[in-house]
Formats: C-alpha cells, sequence, structure tokens
C-alpha cells in the first residue's frame, strides 16, 4: 500500500476517534465569588466510563472552569435563578 494513502487513512482514523473524547475536568479548585457571580451555566461532571473524578463545571465567558461539587449550594445561593445544563 502506498504510504501516503496509509497516512491519510491514519490522520481520518485518528481524527473521527478523537472527535469522540470528551472534555473531562481532571482536578478541581475552589473558586472565588467573584467568578461565581459571572457563571453563565453549570453541569455536574459524574465519575462515570469517561470522566474520573465528580467535578462542578463552570461556563464563565466562552471558558470552563472545574470547582469541587460542593461549592454548588455557593453557587445557588449567590445566583438562584441559574439552572443546572444536562451534560451533553
Amino acid at each position: 500500500m502506498d504510504f501516503k494513502i496509509l497516512l491519510l487513512i491514519l490522520c481520518i482514523t485518528f481524527t473521527a476517534v478523537q472527535g469522540f473524547i470528551p472534555p473531562c475536568c481532571i482536578a478541581t479548585a475552589p473558586i472565588r465569588g467573584g467568578l461565581l457571580k459571572r457563571v453563565e451555566k453549570f453541569t455536574i461532571q459524574k465519575i462515570n466510563g469517561r470522566c474520573d473524578i465528580n467535578a462542578l463545571v463552570l461556563h464563565v465567558n466562552g471558558k470552563r472552569y472545574c470547582a469541587p461539587v460542593k461549592q454548588k449550594k455557593l453557587l445557588q445561593k449567590l445566583r438562584p435563578t441559574l439552572k443546572e445544563h444536562e451534560n451533553n
């Protein structure tokens, strides 16, 4: 088989597989109140076959922050109208 074709097939396979890797938090850190007040949405990451830790995933200005799940109560106190989104 021609080396160029083999390389092309490998690149396509890698790109296709890479698209299915979920963006999991690998560590959490406490988030300050100022940032919590600016949270646009949040999801809960749970331990499953794809992710290794539980985390509160906060979305602020297009960025993701990984916080301990216990900060959910503080977030709901600061932003009572904010609802949890489904984790797709």
